[in-house]
Parts: C-alpha cells; sequence; structure tokens
C-alpha cells in the first residue's frame, strides 16, 4: 500500500503566521493554484481513493484535487488539524506576549503541552494513527491512496512512521501543497519522501500551521 500525503494549500492565516487550528479558513487564490498543480501531479498516480480533513482548507484542497482524478472525497475529523485552543487567530509573538507561563511549559514539553483550551501534540498524534490504521485496514496491499491533512497531522505521523521522539516534531517541515510518501512492505511502512514540492516552483511561501 503506498500513502500520499498532502498538506492543504495556501491560506491568508498561512501568510500572516497565525495559528489556524479548527478555525474555518478557506484557500487564497495561491492555495487553490497549489492544489490544482498536486491534482495534476497525480493524475497518473492510480490513487483508488481520496481521505481528507473536514476543516475548509483541506477540503478544498481535496474537491480539486478529486474533481481531476474522478474521485469524490470521504471526510475524516481525525485528519484535521490540533486543535489549538485560545491560540487561534494569534501570531506566535503575540502567544510568547500574551501567555508567557505556558509557552514557558510548553517549551519544555511540546509533545504534551496541552494548547489553552484545546489539544496536545500527544493526543493529535493519537487521533491520527486511528484515522491511519482505519485506512490500512479498508484498502488492500497493492493500492495507493491519496490523505489531504495539515502540517501538524502529517508530521504527527511522520514521527510514529520513523520512531522520532514527538518532542522533535517542530524540527519536520511541510510547505503548503507538499507530498509526502510512505509505503507499507515486508518490513512496515518506510518513508519514501516529505515535503516534495517539485510541482509548485514559484509558489512556495513559508507559513504558520
Amino acid at each position: 500500500m503506498r500513502l500520499i500525503l498532502i498538506r492543504h494549500g495556501e491560506t491568508p492565516w498561512n501568510r500572516t503566521l497565525q495559528y489556524q487550528g479548527h478555525a474555518p479558513i478557506p484557500l487564497n487564490e495561491r492555495g487553490r493554484e497549489q492544489a490544482r498543480r498536486v491534482a495534476y501531479r497525480l493524475a497518473r498516480s492510480g490513487a483508488a481513493a481520496i481521505y481528507s480533513s473536514d476543516l475548509p482548507r483541506a477540503w478544498e484542497t481535496a474537491e480539486i484535487i478529486g474533481e481531476h482524478l474522478g474521485l469524490r472525497p470521504v471526510a475524516m475529523p481525525e485528519w484535521r488539524e490540533i486543535d489549538v485552543g485560545l491560540w487561534e487567530g494569534l501570531t506566535p509573538e503575540e502567544l510568547y506576549r500574551r501567555f508567557p507561563d505556558h509557552m514557558r511549559e510548553y517549551d519544555r514539553d511540546p509533545a504534551r503541552t496541552v494548547r489553552l483550551g484545546g489539544e496536545s501534540y500527544a493526543q493529535l498524534q493519537a487521533r491520527v494513527l486511528r484515522a491511519f490504521q482505519q485506512i490500512e485496514s479498508a484498502h488492500q496491499a497493492g493500492e495507493t491512496i491519496i490523505v489531504v491533512s495539515h502540517g501538524g497531522s502529517i508530521r504527527a505521523l511522520m514521527c510514529h512512521i520513523i520512531g522520532l521522539d514527538l518532542a522533535n516534531f517542530g524540527k519536520l517541515w511541510l510547505d503548503n501543497g507538499s507530498l509526502s510518501e510512505i509505503v507499507r512492505g515486508r518490513s512496515g511502512w518506510r518513508l519514501l519522501r516529505m515535503n516534495d514540492v517539485a510541482h509548485l516552483e514559484d509558489l512556495v511561501v513559508e507559513g504558520g500551521e
């Protein structure tokens, strides 16, 4: 089985480095173009199904890809981004200014510190793994499956696949519209590529979660 994981296209909040979490932020025009280019890149992938987070930025990305590939996306809320609670709409600079004690705790233990009113990264990883296992059990060994999700969710899965301590998730990066790929062989799942943006050319702009 081959699993192709796509980070959603760019949004206005990616441009301004605001934490989005579960906020219903749509794609901007650059994000839609990124999604179209992903669709062209995957035209010959032979994908059997496409799953997506149900948040608007991921779902719109999945619909653009699915229309090009002749597939109807299946919503899986478990693939949502981490719930950032009171972080929503804030930039990193604003977080450290408004919640200094909380951010010191977060810096000490980024994997297990629960965002104010939201989730921890460990909780995010647990629900992403449930979704991953559901897809794995629902499809045959030779199939290619597409998942459209978020930077945090995909990084949480990748930490599990490569055995990286979850506290190091921040050392992994995914651009909007990037492709990552894992394959299951006789020895289990392996990472083949991560943050592949060859199809985006001039459309790669570093943004927030």
